[in-house]
């Protein structure tokens, strides 16, 4: 699979801005759950205590530094939008 190593990245990101307090989607969350569980054999703890209380303009510049610096993401952005 082409750069499988953005896997945990992108479902990070994903699960971050889902448990924001305004977009909490109660599937989403199980699913990613279940993802990083099944995928990684991690939990979700430390995600979730890093997304406490936050909306959703207050985490975008850390999900967005995140994925700058381990994904191709902001390119991808760049040339789709």
């Amino acid at each position: 699979m082409k750069h499988s190593n953005e896997i945990p990245t992108i479902l990070a990101a994903i699960f971050a801005i889902n448990r924001t307090s305004e977009h909490e989607d109660k599937d989403i969350t199980l699913v990613l759950d279940y993802a990083f569980r099944r995928l990684y054999g991690v939990n979700t703890n430390l995600l979730i205590l890093a997304c406490l209380g936050k909306r959703k303009d207050q985490i975008m510049s850390e999900v967005m530094q995140t994925l700058k610096a381990t994904t191709q993401y902001e390119k991808y952005s760049e040339d789709y939008r």
